[in-house]
């Protein structure tokens, strides 16, 4: 009787250590990477730049319960997204692009020009409403 329970402890020991191993490398990695990714499309914010999954760049300027309206491009085109559709943050409101090259001091003294002008800094939502209020 020993000799048979120890015989079906051999034959099942290697495929208990296989799941094991399947859930260290594997399961447990996926979902830190999901929880991190939810945790990431719960925390958006207005102007936030985003890119969606689909590859399309913008700047959130609203967020639902479960949408989020971007807009991008130089005329500022309004789209509405699901949250899953987002795919990265690119950069947080505040917080500079790491991936650019640092602008030349003119450059950067013409862009706090630009910031000082408008009414709510860089991204003039007001401005952006009354425009198509117009149309």
């Amino acid at each position: 009787m020993a000799n048979s329970s120890a015989s079906t402890l051999t034959l099942f020991l290697p495929l208990i250590v296989f799941f094991v191993i399947m859930w260290l490398f594997l399961i447990r990695p996926q979902r830190k990477k999901d929880k991190e990714t939810r945790d990431m499309r719960n925390n958006l914010g207005i102007g936030d730049e985003i890119t969606t999954i689909g590859g399309i760049v913008g700047t959130v300027l609203s967020v639902k319960e479960d949408s989020v309206v971007v807009y991008c491009g130089s005329d500022k085109i309004k789209m509405e997204f699901k949250k899953w559709a987002i795919g990265e943050v690119n950069a947080k409101k505040g917080e500079a692009k790491k991936d650019l090259p640092k602008e030349s001091p003119k450059a950067a003294s013409a862009e706090e020009k630009k910031t000082e002008k408008t009414e709510e800094g860089p991204l003039n939502f007001r401005k952006l409403e009354r425009k198509e209020e117009e149309e």
